[in-house]
């Protein structure tokens, strides 16, 4: 069995036996979410022209772009689930909700001649897909590069990826680029779905505390893995009162 890590800085390298990009038939939910793509576009078509804003969900870590090159609205961050939006868009929350083990799940805007710069995610024991909503341009003007494998958005067609290893996005054209983004937990982790995402949520509160205050990345590795599994556990007991509450 593969061995769960988790990433709690971004000077961290992955260098697992995962592959950059997943063949989409090996996931029957794919074609879910393609046969359905009309459906998630409308529901989305407000936002798309225009008529709804995407309001920032936190500010982007230098790391990642300028703070409004990339805006998200949020269904679940791994487990942690906006209620608000999966009422607002309920037809895209359903067939979100019907994808096993499905953690994480936002639509992404990336605004015209913006980038997303190289970065990692959080864990290898996740899959990352990206279904295009509205795709201005196909490769070079806009795309993803996964290690040295380069793909094109399409609409209404996945493109899944590991996103344990060093990625990074672009859209060099004059159009908005729309696309929903999921992760799935890997089969070999299942058993231990809510575990796996307190620990990648500690991992985010990790990264996050130190834009702030740079205070972890000073710590001995051994005292930072020792922060990281006190930070999973207070997730840990959050994550099943949340959903029982309907906590924010």
């Amino acid at each position: 069995m593969a061995k769960a890590r988790y990433f709690l800085t971004e000077e961290e390298v992955y260098n697992g036996p995962e592959p950059y990009f997943y063949r989409n038939e090996d996931y029957p939910w794919v074609q879910t979410l393609e046969d359905n793509w009309s459906v998630i576009a409308e529901e989305f078509e407000k936002v798309i022209s225009g008529k709804q804003s995407i309001v920032l969900s936190s500010s982007n870590p230098p790391y990642l772009s300028n703070p409004d090159a990339w805006k998200n609205i949020y269904f679940w961050n791994f487990m942690w689930q906006n209620h608000g939006n999966c009422k607002r868009f309920p037809k895209t929350f359903e067939l979100l909700a019907s994808i096993p083990n499905l953690t994480f799940a936002e639509f992404t805007v990336l605004e015209p001649h913006s980038q997303i710069l190289p970065h990692i995610g959080e864990t290898n024991t996740t899959i990352r897909g990206h279904l295009g909503i509205e795709i201005p341009a196909p490769l070079p003007g806009a795309g993803i590069l996964v290690g040295d494998e380069k793909r094109s958005w399409v609409n209404g067609k996945v493109v899944i990826f590991s996103d344990a290893h060093r990625h990074t996005v672009w859209n060099n054209t004059d159009g908005r680029r729309f696309v929903l983004v999921f992760d799935v937990i890997r089969d070999e982790f299942t058993e231990n779905k809510t575990w796996v995402c307190a620990q990648c949520l500690s991992a985010l509160s990790i990264k996050a505390v130190d834009e702030k205050i740079p205070l972890f990345k000073k710590l001995p590795k051994l005292l930072m893995r020792f922060f990281h599994q006190v930070i999973a556990v207070l997730w840990l007991i959050y994550l099943p009162l949340q959903r029982k509450l309907n906590l924010p």
